[in-house]
């Protein structure tokens, strides 16, 4: 199995392409790269609903068919600009400080996608010899999940190298993340391979 990161040119937020046996799955779609034509998409995955991970969803189901696989919740926030933010994703870039990269000719300030797939609390996937499970991770955003495959994590945005989890966007809620989120990523093992919403990939320690 490859896992393959592209930038996507805002924030330093990542997609993902996973790929075994001609086949792949793309984590967080966002520019459209040469594996639409050099695999077969079995699916897109959405780590949560924000804009800077799923401005590339309907560029990538357009062109490769694959359905988009993300919780019930998520699914709910990406109809709407507002809530996904996209609305305001132009202004936010200007006031924050987490990264300095993003091309405004990507923002499309009243995006909005469907989801094809949902699932509550948890889905189970067998993937080309693998197996897969979705989990969802409240905290960040309502919609936030976590994806094993096999024994690598894609964290999304509730796992970042060596920053805290932000939970002061609209929707993110404290609460939830105590209560829920914050036990599932503690319970993830030392020296786990991570793939995070944003910059590259590391092996946890605490």
């Amino acid at each position: 199995m490859i896992v393959e990161r592209v930038d996507s040119g805002l924030l330093n937020s990542s997609m993902y392409v996973v790929s075994e046996n001609g086949h792949a799955i793309v984590i967080d779609p966002c520019l459209i790269t040469d594996a639409a034509d050099k695999f077969i998409i079995d699916y897109l995955f959405i780590t949560h609903e924000h804009y800077d991970h799923i401005f590339g969803v309907n560029a990538w189901k357009e062109q490769t068919g694959a359905p988009l696989l993300c919780s019930k919740v998520c699914s709910e926030r990406i109809k709407d600009s507002k809530k996904n933010q996209a609305r305001h994703f132009d202004s936010f870039c200007e006031i924050q400080s987490f990264s300095a990269q993003w091309d405004p000719s990507l923002f499309d300030l009243g995006f909005t996608c469907e989801a094809d797939i949902t699932f509550e609390c948890e889905k189970r996937i067998d993937w080309q010899g693998h197996r897969i499970k979705l989990v969802e991770i409240p905290g960040h955003s309502p919609g936030s999940i976590g994806i094993w495959i096999d024994d690598i994590f894609f964290s999304g945005d509730s796992l970042l190298e060596g920053k805290e989890i932000e939970v002061r966007f609209p929707g993110g809620s404290k609460k939830q993340w105590e209560e829920k989120g914050k036990k599932i990523i503690d319970a993830i093992p030392d020296g786990t391979k991570v793939y995070p919403g944003h910059f590259h990939g590391f092996v946890l320690k605490r």
